[in-house]
């Protein structure tokens, strides 16, 4: 029994050796845990930093495209009614050109029976 004593207070002391050991390993994991949770944290801060950044370039670009599309219809508006413009125009051209036309036929026919139509100057 004496014997047996020994034998089992060394297998004691070599799973305590064990435990110790992997209590060491544990605390040497929990540590470099601890360091990747705060390196994570740091690039999780950094990502959301950069997401806002980008979410207010995205509604800067928004107000600036918003903008644009304003002026871009207003210059359509306009230019619908510099075409409206021009095609009164050319209708007025053309009317004018053919009342112009008219008179001149009537003012050839007028001379041409007027007695002084037929003189030679």
């Amino acid at each position: 029994m004496t014997q047996d004593r020994p034998d089992r207070l060394d297998r004691i002391e070599a799973t305590l050796d064990r435990v110790a050991q992997q209590l060491d390993n544990q605390v040497v994991v929990n540590a470099e845990l601890r360091q990747s949770t705060a390196q994570l944290g740091q690039s999780v801060t950094e990502l959301t930093n950069t997401v806002n950044g980008l979410t207010n370039r995205v509604s800067d670009l928004t107000g600036a495209v918003d903008g644009l599309l304003q002026i871009v219809e207003i210059h359509q508006q306009n230019f619908e009614q510099l075409a409206a413009r021009e095609r009164q125009r050319e209708e007025f051209e053309r009317t004018t050109s053919a009342a112009i036309d008219r008179i001149s036929t009537v003012l050839d026919y007028l001379v041409r029976r007027s007695p002084y139509g037929n003189e030679q100057t």
